[in-house]
């Protein structure tokens, strides 16, 4: 009898001190960030991996622009500091105001990070700072 009430104590114990799916990492999703202009999304892929946003990109041609896809860890709590995910120079894209927000906007709908802004500068350039 002490035996079992032994050996059951320790499956208690082991099952309650092993970590549960509930308490595992969150899987990894890979989302459609949206379509941008020819040679934009790779632009904004690299920034982002490079800030650390997400784990990898995919680029495809389509006939409207870039599409990219990015792979990353969904976030339902914000970066403990604000990272600069990528710039949108006035030199190179049409509206860069316009394709900041819409970055950021996408990366909020698709749980990438939970806020963002745009900053501009001196230049009309926008940096897109998330958390």
């Amino acid at each position: 009898m002490r035996k079992t009430y032994q050996a059951a104590l320790a499956m208690t114990a082991a099952t309650v001190l092993a970590p549960s799916a509930a308490h595992a990492a969150p899987a990894a999703a890979a989302d459609p960030l949206g379509t941008y202009g020819f040679g934009r999304a790779g632009i904004i892929g690299d920034a982002g991996m490079t800030a650390g946003v997400w784990r990898s990109f995919a680029v495809r041609s389509g006939i409207a622009g870039d599409d990219l896809t990015v792979t990353h860890t969904p976030r339902t709590k914000p970066f403990a500091t604000e990272k600069l995910a990528y710039t949108a120079a006035f030199d190179a894209v049409a509206d860069p105001q316009a394709e900041c927000r819409k970055v950021g906007a996408a990366g909020v709908a698709h749980r990438v990070w939970v806020s963002f802004r745009c900053q501009t500068g001196f230049v009309p350039s926008y940096t897109l700072y998330v958390r």
